[in-house]
């Protein structure tokens, strides 16, 4: 599986996998630095959900059905997701892949939406923006077909 170059990215990605690998994932709340991950019940759906938190934002949820990608709430100066949220996004989009839960390829890029310099979440032509005015991206779990809202 593709690792990651940093270390808490690292910490977030080892993680995510030790939660799909284990039939029975306990529950948790661990911090690395700026990133939290947590195993709870969601106090909606009551299901067990994976998330990361970036300095105390959740950044990526991951339930039975879906992952849920988030901008953050840290910015450039062109309202793009901050270098770090990307940076977690993408070692836990990979991961996510090379799990299949998700289509292999799925990143957090910037790129030009045809008006304007952003940042997408997607592969190839299949993506959504990501960016200070559209705070997230619902990815259904299905590794054969990228389903992005």
């Amino acid at each position: 599986m593709t690792r990651s170059n940093r270390s808490i990215t690292q910490f977030a990605v080892n993680r995510l996998v030790d939660f799909i690998s284990n039939p029975n994932p306990e529950f948790l709340s661990e911090a690395q630095g700026n990133t939290t991950v947590s195993v709870h019940l969601d106090k909606i759906s009551n299901e067990l959900t994976f998330q990361v938190f970036l300095f105390d934002t959740s950044v990526f949820e991951l339930d039975a059905r879906c992952l849920i990608v988030r901008n953050g709430g840290f910015f450039d100066s062109k309202g793009r997701p901050s270098k770090t949220t990307r940076e977690r996004l993408n070692g836990l989009l990979d991961a996510s892949g090379e799990l299949g839960l998700i289509p292999k390829g799925v990143r957090a890029f910037l790129g030009n939406n045809g008006q304007k310099e952003t940042c997408l979440v997607g592969r190839g032509e299949n993506v959504g923006l990501l960016d200070s005015a559209s705070a997230d991206r619902v990815i259904v779990r299905d590794s054969d077909k990228l389903l992005i809202f």
